[in-house]
C-alpha cells in the first residue's frame, strides 16, 4: 500500500504537466510536433461490488457480497520520434494492474504439454510498435504492431474518451480491449473522410468462450503468435456533420488454422470470424453523446466447441461452448454543465449509459444459451475535469441479466484519470 501511495503521488504531480500541456495521445493524429514527443495516459480505480466474483456460485448468479477492489488497470506510456518530417516511429508500453503477469508456451518436446513461464511478464507489453512513412495525407504506410480498429472504444480509450470508470462493458466484454495486432495499414484522411486498412496477425479458436466470445482469442497469452491465417481490416470514418464523427468497421478472419493443433480440423471447416460495426461520437462542448452497434459471426461454432473441449486443462483456455453470433449496442450522453459563458478549461459533466450485449446472441444446434451471457447494464455518474484530459470519475452501474431469477449486480466506482503529454520537442 506504501508503494501505491507513492505512486499515486507522482503520477498526480506529473498531471500538472499533462494540464498544462492539454493534448492527449491519439491513434490518428500525427505530424503535430517537430521531432520527439513523450506522454501516456492511466487510471485509478476504485470499485464496491454488492456481489460476489463468482457468477455460478448459486442458482440465481453471484450470491450477496460486501467486497472492494482498487487497482491501477492501465498505466500507459508513449514515445513518438520523427526520423524524417514523413517517417514516424511510435510506441506504447502498457503496465496493467501495476505490471505481473506471466505467458503460455506450448511444450512439444513434453508430449505436447503446455509450460507456464514468468519470464515474458505478460501484462506488461508493447500496445503499439510502429513505423509509418508518409507519401500523402490520404496515403500513409504502417508497419508494426498496431491498433485494430473495430468498435468506437478500441478507436477511442483513452479516459477521457468514455464517461464511465471503466472502459464500455458492452464492447470490451466481447472483443479485445484494447485490441492490438502486428501486420502492415494503409491509412489517410481526404477532405472530411478518414480510413484504415489493415492486414494483421488473427485470432485463434482456442481462445474463444462462452462469456467472452473471440475476446480471449487475440493470442496476447501465447509466447509466440500463429499467423497461418491473417485477418483483414477496414474502417471508414466521415466528419462531414459539425461536431459529430460517424464510423464503420469491418473485420474477417480464419481462426481455426491459428490454432495450437489445427490439424484436429478439417480444411473446410473454418472459423471464420466476421464483424460489422458501426458508431458515432457527438461532441460540441455543450452536448457529448456517444454510441456503437457491433454484430459478429462465427464460422463453424460447433466444430470449435467440441475442439476447444478437448484442450489441456492446464492451456489456461476456457474450454466452454462458444456462440455462432454475439451482439452489442450502447449509447451514452452527457451534458457540460460549464459549457455556456466564459470558455474554461474544465467540465462538470453529469451523464447517463445504457448498453446492451450478448455473447450468445444465436448459437449452433447442440449449444445451450447461457442467459449470464446476456447482460443489460445501466449506469450514472459525473465527470469533473480539470484540463480536457485529466479528470476525477464517479458512477453507480447496475448489470442485469436475460433470466430474471439472477441476481443484479450493482457497483459503485471512483477512478482518476489522466492523459497527455510530458514532453515535446
Amino acid at each position: 500500500m506504501k508503494q501505491l501511495s507513492i505512486l499515486m503521488v507522482l503520477i498526480v504531480t506529473s498531471l500538472c504537466t499533462f494540464a498544462q500541456n492539454g493534448n492527449a495521445p491519439d491513434a490518428l493524429t500525427y505530424l503535430q510536433y517537430d521531432k520527439i514527443r513523450i506522454g501516456g495516459y492511466g487510471e485509478f480505480l476504485y470499485q464496491k461490488m454488492d456481489y460476489h466474483a463468482d457468477q455460478n456460485s448459486s442458482t440465481n448468479g453471484a450470491i450477496a457480497a460486501n467486497r472492494g477492489l482498487v487497482d491501477i488497470p492501465r498505466a500507459v506510456f508513449s514515445f513518438e520520434y520523427k526520423f524524417t518530417p514523413s517517417i514516424e516511429f511510435v510506441t506504447e508500453i502498457e503496465f496493467e494492474h501495476l505490471g505481473t503477469g506471466s505467458a503460455l508456451e506450448m511444450e512439444y518436446e513434453e508430449a505436447g504439454e503446455y509450460e507456464k513461464e514468468v519470464e515474458k511478464g505478460g501484462e506488461v507489453m508493447l500496445e503499439q510498435v510502429h513505423i509509418t512513412k508518409t507519401f500523402a495525407p490520404w496515403f500513409r504506410v504502417r508497419a508494426g504492431h498496431m491498433i485494430v480498429p473495430v468498435g468506437n472504444t478500441n478507436q477511442r480509450h483513452l479516459p477521457h474518451q468514455f464517461f464511465g470508470t471503466v472502459r464500455p462493458e458492452s464492447e470490451t466484454a466481447i472483443l479485445p480491449s484494447t485490441w492490438h495486432e502486428t501486420g502492415i495499414a494503409i491509412l489517410g484522411a481526404y477532405r472530411k473522410w478518414s480510413y484504415q486498412l489493415q492486414v494483421v496477425s488473427g485470432l485463434t479458436a482456442n481462445g474463444f468462450d462462452r462469456k467472452g466470445w473471440i475476446k480471449n482469442g487475440n493470442q496476447k497469452m501465447m509466447e509466440t503468435t500463429i499467423m497461418t491465417s491473417p485477418a483483414y481490416v477496414a474502417r471508414l470514418e466521415s466528419r462531414h456533420i459539425k461536431n459529430l464523427i460517424l464510423g464503420a468497421s469491418f473485420y474477417t478472419g480464419n481462426t481455426t488454422k491459428n490454432t495450437l493443433k489445427p490439424e484436429f480440423f478439417k480444411d473446410d471447416e473454418k472459423g471464420n470470424v466476421r464483424i460489422t460495426s458501426a458508431d458515432f461520437t457527438f461532441n460540441n462542448n455543450k452536448f457529448i453523446a456517444r454510441g456503437n452497434f457491433l454484430y459478429g459471426n462465427l464460422e463453424n461454432a460447433g466444430k470449435i466447441t467440441l475442439v476447444n473441449s478437448g484442450i489441456s486443462s492446464k492451456s489456461q483456455f476456457k474450454r466452454t461452448p462458444v456462440a455462432r453470433n454475439a451482439m452489442a449496442w450502447s449509447i451514452e450522453a452527457g451534458v457540460n454543465l460549464f459549457g455556456w459563458g466564459k470558455a474554461r478549461p474544465s467540465k462538470l459533466i453529469p451523464f447517463a449509459r445504457y448498453e446492451k450485449f450478448d455473447s450468445m446472441f444465436k448459437t449452433d444446434p447442440g449449444i445451450t444459451k447461457d442467459e449470464r451471457c446476456n447482460r443489460t447494464k445501466w449506469s450514472v455518474g459525473v465527470n469533473y475535469f480539470l484540463t480536457p484530459t485529466v479528470g476525477l470519475k464517479m458512477d453507480y452501474a447496475q448489470r442485469s441479466f436475460g433470466n430474471e431469477n439472477l441476481r443484479k449486480e450493482n457497483t459503485f466506482g471512483v477512478a482518476i484519470v489522466y492523459s497527455g503529454w510530458f514532453f515535446s520537442k
